[in-house]
């Protein structure tokens, strides 16, 4: 019988931790479209567009929110694939867009910056003059915390992933 207890117990205390973790047992998503070919000589540099879709009714705050309790959106390429020395290909460079500000029902008299429906976010990749012909993967993570109409979730990451083509001088 306290067997029995403990097991109800803790069946309901977990119910109520999974409830907690998702506000209305909804999981919001940010989809990362397909990258196209990127194509590159050594010593040069191109800009390469990064779209995304936030799920509708959904927002995640921009990569500068007006205040630093808020979790930023980024992404983080690991030092590893940043643009550092001379036979190297990577990522020089990241920029964000603007956000949007926008009020919300749980703080009506605050505006908050964010990035709702498609968004993109600009990586400039690089490669050095002595960079040798082939394909270089390059990934890393979009990090960000998504939020409803009345309610914020806890952060999450999806994988971002394309690769850069070397190709001959």
């Amino acid at each position: 019988m306290i067997r029995r207890c403990a097991f109800v117990v803790l069946a309901a205390i977990l119910a109520l931790s999974l409830s907690a973790q998702e506000p209305g047992r909804v999981v919001p998503s940010i989809k990362f479209a397909p990258v196209g070919r990127v194509q590159l000589k050594p010593g040069e540099s191109k800009k390469v567009e990064l779209d995304f879709r936030i799920a509708n009714e959904f927002h995640v705050n921009s990569h500068k929110p007006h205040s630093e309790l808020l979790i930023p959106t980024s992404l983080n390429i690991p030092v590893s694939q940043m643009f550092k020395s001379k036979t190297s290909v990577g990522v020089a460079s990241v920029q964000y867009p603007a956000g949007e500000d926008m009020s919300f029902p749980f703080a009506p008299d605050e505006k908050l910056s964010v990035y709702s429906g498609d968004f993109s976010i600009t990586a400039v990749v690089k490669t050095s003059p002595e960079a040798t012909v082939g394909d270089y993967p390059i990934s890393g993570e979009l990090r960000f915390q998504a939020c409803d109409r009345s309610a914020c979730y806890p952060p999450r990451a999806i994988p971002v992933k394309f690769t850069v083509s070397v190709t001959g001088k």
